[in-house]
């Protein structure tokens, strides 16, 4: 064999390496092509609404934290973004300015790196054009594959992307930004949303059908608020992917029959609880007590190996939280939110706006003959687990407070689950406009719910009357429906009682029950019904309802002049009717009167509303002072 056929031989040899452990890789991330699709479609959905300008002030904290985390350390000496570094989220300590939500910094990172190395050779929004024109290709390659028309979708997707590529091309203008710090934190926030459909996909997929995984992943994905804040980069929807991906490991690790399987994927499942906490550590109190909840409630067994495991688990996850508070404040179990806010008025005054603790120094004078040595080491040994318990204190004095809001102003639950309309917010940033949507108005789907307790009732009603609860505490959908009710509960109480607050928009504190509730609603079985025998009603009364229905909007908007709160809210309204007919729907069929052509409409129509809503959003209330990254698109 000459030298060149064994250089062939070896670089195929390689190839053919390479491209089975791309391929085990992707079957271990996206499970088929289905999550393939899922995942491609969220991303170049959520990069047409992409814009560079800052919609809401924290994002120049956390933009200005990743510039300073890609220098070299964890303090911000001078702004990148913005003319101060007195930003809301800003916290001081030593005379230092730190940013928060480090765990968004840190997954940015790689991010900011690539698209720092992309530029130093092309032009960034030409890169950025070309990474969306492929997504599109992909997308519609992938979508081909799961209709059996791979060829078809090759020539129609290229097509789609060589023709938008040459346009943006064309057209392109200087990207804006000569710092990349804001748009990687941006496409972090595009991957993470687009995660969020995916593992929705990959769950509903294993607990139902493929059918109902990418009817679900699609709606979380370019159906639901996830859209709009794919490209606002806050921490909410990272939030949301940690969350899930607890969901996705607790299920898994009850559909197993091995038991180390088992304990592994149960202390995976506590994993996302530490990085939720370095994120934002009430989030992960939350995180934690929903998934100890679902997790003990559900357990087949609690040997001293398994809890081990798990607590290993957990407090592998939790060691990049308490590294990063020592190395900032010196104290491990004091996030950056506990501490002042940057800014010589703002000391004593918590980065959150929370109720202030105990807290900061307590330093003495000289050395008097009761500050010995063992006093120090015994104070040095104390203070952390007075500042656990301090901590532990806040957090339920916060569901305390949930409980009594709830109790004493059930109009909270109302603005922010129902109707939302116009408040007069005394707040400096508010806008003195009605911009703010409820839970239900952002996702008319939402609606079906109202019929589940019917589905609890039956199902619970029908394992006692047949001696059965065992095998329904064995079920390991039972375990994860539990984890999503406790979270659901306790999310809602940590924040109910602040809440409605102006800039929400879409009720972004509870950001993570949306894509439980697309959850939640894909286990009713007459959804599931409807997915499976009306797909054709409901991929055209979704398509339909966009195109068609953003048509109508944009001519009442340019006919009768609305502005942008005004299209807001009369979205709202029709979303609300929409989730109100999709709940009069859900519960006849839940009493066997099922009509699935009417509930393909009313999910079609209340998909494609959100769709259009959350571009009324990006284009008439962010549009005529945003930049948008595809030239395309206004400028």
């Amino acid at each position: 064999m000459s030298y060149r056929s064994r250089y062939y031989a070896v670089l195929d040899n390689h190839s053919q390496r390479a491209t089975a452990i791309a391929h085990r890789l992707g079957q271990l991330v996206f499970g088929d092509y289905g999550g393939v699709f899922v995942f491609l479609l969220t991303c170049s959905a959520a990069m047409v609404l992409w814009r560079t300008t800052f919609s809401i002030n924290d994002n120049l904290t956390v933009a200005n934290g990743l510039v300073a985390l890609s220098d070299g350390h964890l303090h911000v000496t001078t702004p990148a973004y913005g003319e101060t570094l007195r930003s809301p989220g800003m916290a001081d300590y030593n005379g230092k300015a730190f940013p928060r939500n480090f765990a968004h910094i840190v997954f940015a990172l790689p991010i900011l790196w690539v698209l720092d190395g992309v530029a130093a050779v092309a032009d960034v929004r030409i890169a950025l054009v070309a990474l969306w024109s492929l997504s599109v290709f992909a997308t519609v390659s992938a979508g081909g594959r799961l209709v059996d028309r791979h060829r078809a979708a090759h020539l129609v997707g290229g097509g789609i992307a060589l023709s938008s590529f040459v346009i943006s091309v064309a057209i392109a203008t200087p990207f804006p930004l000569v710092h990349l710090a804001y748009p990687a934190l941006q496409l972090a926030m595009i991957l993470a949303t687009a995660g969020c459909a995916l593992v929705v996909y990959r769950l509903l997929s294993r607990i139902h059908s493929s059918d109902v995984g990418l009817a679900a992943g699609i709606a979380v994905g370019v159906a639901s608020p996830a859209l709009l804040w794919a490209t606002i980069p806050k921490r909410h929807v990272l939030t949301a992917l940690f969350a899930l991906l607890t969901l996705f490991f607790l299920y898994r690790s009850r559909e197993t029959d091995r038991i180390s399987t088992y304990r592994r994927y149960r202390a995976v499942a506590y994993v996302p609880v530490g990085l939720t906490a370095w994120l934002h550590a009430s989030e992960g109190l939350v995180l934690l007590g929903a998934l100890v909840v679902a997790d003990f409630a559900t357990a087949r067994e609690n040997s001293v190996r398994t809890l081990a495991t798990v607590a290993a688990g957990l407090l592998v996850s939790l060691l990049p939280f308490f590294l990063t508070n020592y190395l900032i404040s010196g104290d491990p179990f004091t996030p950056p939110r506990m501490l002042d806010r940057y800014g010589g008025d703002a000391v004593g005054n918590r980065v959150t706006g929370d109720t202030s603790t105990a807290g900061g120094s307590s330093e003495t004078g000289g050395g008097t003959a009761s500050a010995t040595d063992d006093g120090s080491i015994v104070g040095g040994v104390i203070a952390p687990l007075l500042g656990t318990i301090d901590r532990a204190l806040l957090f339920t004095e916060f569901l305390t407070d949930g409980i009594t809001a709830v109790r004493q102003e059930p109009a909270r639950l109302y603005r922010t689950f129902v109707r939302s309309g116009y408040f007069g917010f005394s707040s400096s940033g508010a806008t003195g406009r009605a911009i703010n949507v409820a839970f239900l108005e952002a996702l008319p789907i939402a609606g079906a719910l109202i019929a589940a307790p019917v589905v609890a009732f039956r199902t619970v009603f029908d394992s006692l009357s047949s001696r059965s609860s065992l095998r329904l505490r064995s079920r390991p959908v039972f375990a994860a429906d539990i984890f999503v009710l406790a979270y659901a509960i306790l999310v809602t109480l940590l924040y109910i009682y602040r809440l409605p607050l102006h800039a929400m928009l879409t009720v972004r504190y509870v950001f993570p029950l949306f894509p439980l509730a697309v959850y939640g609603v894909a286990r009713l079985p007459w959804v599931r019904a409807t997915v499976t025998d009306r797909p054709l009603w409901l991929g055209f009364a979704y398509t339909g309802s966009v195109f068609i229905g953003g048509q109508l909007v944009l001519a009442a908007v340019v006919i009768e002049g609305y502005t942008a709160d005004e299209t807001i809210q009369g979205l709202a309204l029709l979303g609300l009717a929409i989730a109100a007919g999709t709940g009069i729907w859900s519960l006849s069929a839940a009493f066997d009167q099922t009509n699935t052509r009417i509930g393909a409409i009313l999910f079609g129509l209340g998909s494609g509303l959100v769709t259009i809503l959350m571009g009324v959003f990006a284009f008439s209330f962010f549009g005529p002072t945003a930049k948008f990254v595809l030239p395309m698109l206004p400028l």
